[in-house]
């Protein structure tokens, strides 16, 4: 099985719950690698939560790092965009949390680099897959 490696740009509210699911996922190919945040008590916190993480303060060096596959990007919303966009150029997959972009024309740009150069996008959404939201989506159809 090939080892999928995430880095997590963001060690706020949301990184840190990424941050412990892909550390749940430990022998199922996929490896929580590295965390990038320019807070270093968030940093510190992440690392004392979980050990082996290596912390950086600094997105980029999780965007250049060839033997990143895939980051989630959860930092504050007007940031999204340029990190996504970096990141797909790079040729990540990308998770972004709430909300995806603040602008249509970056979520337009941001799925038609993902769909030329075969990545996934995906935008975190807490709830999409609990049993009221899939009771109201049969509804709706």
């Amino acid at each position: 099985m090939e080892t999928v490696r995430i880095g997590v740009i963001g060690c706020g509210y949301w990184g840190p719950n990424h941050i412990r699911n892909f550390f749940a996922l430990r022998g199922s190919g996929v490896e929580m690698s590295v965390a990038a945040d320019t807070d270093p008590e968030r940093l510190s916190r992440v690392t004392e939560l979980y050990p082996g993480l290596t912390a950086v303060n600094d997105a980029d060096r999780v965007l250049d790092d060839p033997a990143i596959d895939a980051v989630v990007v959860a930092t504050p919303a007007h940031t999204h965009f340029p990190i996504a966009r970096r990141a797909l150029l790079a040729r990540k997959h990308v998770l972004i949390e709430k909300p995806f972009v603040t602008e249509i024309d970056q979520a337009t740009e941001l799925v038609r680099l993902a769909e030329e150069r075969k990545l996934v996008l995906m935008v975190g959404h807490t709830f999409e897959y609990t049993a009221a939201v899939n009771r109201i989506r049969e509804i709706v159809e």
